[in-house]
């Protein structure tokens, strides 16, 4: 809170011109791949001084429902969160999410490109805003010979941080990666993912992570397709993921299957990434470049579409910029004033 407040402090000095107020009210329609999604944008729009109506996924879990549980009772003391909010659950009516986009004067999309199909053409109130987060694609990149100078505590630690970002939402969050770019000569970088995935596996082992049989059976199918069709090689042994080692970086395509399914792919150099970056990726997920060839690619693959580059184990924090935008600047209009 402090740092939010902070940050909006600084946004205000910035423009010593202006005044910024509410942007009014504000339409959530969250996704339900990402069960507590919902809370993030609404918190924000609730700071920034917006009425609100969230639309929650029908298919509630007991974290969203504890939520929930949590909100009624704070609104009871807080007379301010009661008069201006209001979470909703509805069959996927268009009669009822086009009355709600009438009355806004802000909407947010959050799912996937089918939905934002389905929803952006409903009219909007003249004068509101919109913004829209579609599909994306995810992936990591590590330099193999930084993972292998790195000590038996650090090479666990980061284990544990690729596990939150893979196994949370079931590898199915738009920010989880979906692939392992392994950056380096091709000996250290099959030594660097052998190790990588034993480590990995005794931390879903600590864990006592198990996925269900449904998306098990989906990830063995997503694999002995790829097997079919691709010169890779499929590692099966795994207790709760499955490994795929793609022989040849330009084949790694950019579908999804989840449920702890991850492909590796060797690159020269760090900058090779942008070759395969595009529009719709989100969030580069890295661990042991500097800050230098950080920005460097920041600058080479953002310009194609990627909107993150964060450490391994911070691809599911959520930020004020999403998706390359502000989500203050979003949630709150500019009055200019002149003396």
């Amino acid at each position: 809170m402090a740092r939010l407040e902070e940050v909006f402090r600084a946004k205000q000095a910035a423009e010593p011109g202006v005044v910024r107020v509410p942007v009014g009210r504000v339409l959530h329609l969250s996704p339900s791949n990402v069960d507590t999604l919902f809370v993030y944008p609404w918190v924000l729009s609730f700071l920034c001084g917006n009425a609100n109506v969230v639309r929650v996924s029908r298919e509630r879990t007991p974290v969203v429902e504890a939520m929930l549980r949590a909100l009624d009772a704070v609104s009871l003391e807080r007379p301010e969160l009661a008069r201006g909010n209001r979470f909703v659950t509805y069959e996927h009516d268009a009669d009822v999410t086009a009355a709600l986009s009438r009355w806004c004067s802000h909407r947010i999309i959050w799912g996937g490109d089918e939905t934002v199909a389905a929803l952006r053409p409903l009219e909007l109130n003249p004068h509101a805003s919109e913004r829209v987060f579609g599909s994306k694609f995810s992936y990591a990149v590590i330099d193999a010979a930084g993972y292998l100078a790195a000590d038996e505590a650090e090479r666990t630690k980061l284990a544990g941080a690729f596990w939150n970002d893979l196994f949370w939402f079931d590898q199915m969050a738009c920010s989880s990666p979906h692939v392992v770019f392994w950056v380096g000569e091709a000996s250290g970088s099959e030594r660097a993912v052998d190790d990588f995935e034993r480590r990995l596996e005794l931390e879903v082992e600590r864990r006592g992570w198990a996925p269900d049989a449904s998306a098990s059976v989906g990830r063995l199918n997503f694999a002995f397709r790829l097997a079919a069709t691709s010169d890779v090689r499929v590692h099966l042994e795994h207790r709760g993921f499955v490994g795929i080692r793609v022989r040849d970086a330009r084949a790694v395509d950019k579908q999804i299957c989840g449920g702890g399914l991850i492909r590796h792919a060797r690159l020269e150099r760090l900058e090779d990434l942008g070759d395969f970056a595009g529009e719709a990726d989100q969030t580069v997920t890295h661990f042991g470049f500097d800050r230098d060839r950080l920005e460097a690619l920041a600058a080479r693959v953002g310009a194609r579409g990627v909107d993150r580059i964060v450490p391994v184990g911070e691809a599911l924090s959520f930020g004020v910029v999403w998706d390359g935008f502000d989500l203050l600047d979003d949630l709150t209009r500019r009055v200019a004033v002149r003396t």
